[in-house]
């Protein structure tokens, strides 16, 4: 059973379910390279979680590509779901290096705003 809750301990910002077209790429599990465009699941100002066709590994560092709004960011695999074997899809959770609003939100919640 997937934990749907994977960051509750440290959550450190709200999250929200939307999905929003973005372009992973880094190396995979293999050690292959790989670009891939994906959708995201959950968003967060620190990171998020995709559906990925590639087996990632831990702490793997990834580049996150929202070519809509022209921001690339810098992230990390900190969380690794079950395969879904009937879609061929990986659960990855992904978070940002420099927490920031990659997804391109238009309406943020609240603490999603930087620090002052």
């Amino acid at each position: 059973k997937m934990d749907e809750d994977y960051l509750k301990p440290n959550r450190r910002s709200t999250r929200v379910t939307i999905s929003i077209h973005i372009f992973v790429s880094g190396v995979d599990a293999d050690g292959n390279n790989f670009s891939e465009s994906v959708y995201t699941q959950v968003v967060n100002k620190h990171g998020g979680k995709i559906a990925t066709t590639h087996h990632m590994a831990m702490g793997t560092e990834v580049l996150i590509d929202n070519r809509v709004r022209g921001v690339v960011a810098k992230a990390r695999v900190v969380w690794l779901g079950e395969k879904d074997d009937a879609r061929n899809f990986y659960s990855v959770g992904l978070e940002l290096l420099e927490p920031q609003n990659v997804w391109g939100m238009t309406f943020p919640p609240d603490d999603w705003r930087p620090e002052s």
